[in-house]
């Protein structure tokens, strides 16, 4: 009996979906957090690319983020290679998801200079400006103006604005 239940904990752990709410909050605590990170990157583990886009998203920043907590520089440039390859693909299939843009622009913006993973900061930055007037969803633009308000990519200014939005 005890091994039917630790059987069906596991396959619902594996199987069920992380909601973006979750998520969110797990990839802003993971930057500073390896625990953290490693909680992130496991939630994420079973999202495939057709899924949700902004979840597959999260995940392609689950493994730049699990990047910087690896010992070995090979599994370190590995990851995040891999987690910039995958975001790549998914904004070129939704490029109009402004969540998929913001995950991006945390990537590039904390990326390391080597990886010179940072051409699309300006880009993102914009679309992220004009686009985020027309968001509907509550959540997603208090999540968007907390990013940018500690973002090095914005403006004093455009701070400004973007927190009366």
């Amino acid at each position: 009996m005890t091994k039917l239940v630790l059987y069906i904990s596991f396959f619902i752990a594996i199987t069920v979906k992380p909601t973006v709410p979750e998520i969110r909050e797990l990839y802003i605590k993971s930057a500073n957090s390896e625990e953290v990170a490693k909680d992130f990157y496991q939630k994420l583990e079973s999202v495939k690319v057709t899924d949700d886009a902004t979840l597959v998203g999260y995940k392609a920043a689950s493994l730049t983020v699990k990047a910087k907590f690896e010992s070995k520089i090979k599994d370190k440039k590995e990851y995040f290679k891999k987690g910039a390859a995958m975001l790549e693909t998914v904004i070129a299939n939704n490029t109009n998801n402004v969540e998929l843009r913001l995950i991006r622009l945390s990537v590039q913006e904390n990326s390391p200079k080597l990886l010179k993973y940072k051409t699309n900061i300006d880009e993102d930055k914009t679309f992220i400006y004009s686009q985020l007037p027309h968001i509907r969803n509550t959540a997603l633009k208090k999540h968007i103006r907390g990013y940018v308000s500690q973002s090095n990519a914005f403006s004093t200014e455009e701070k400004t604005v973007i927190s009366k939005l």
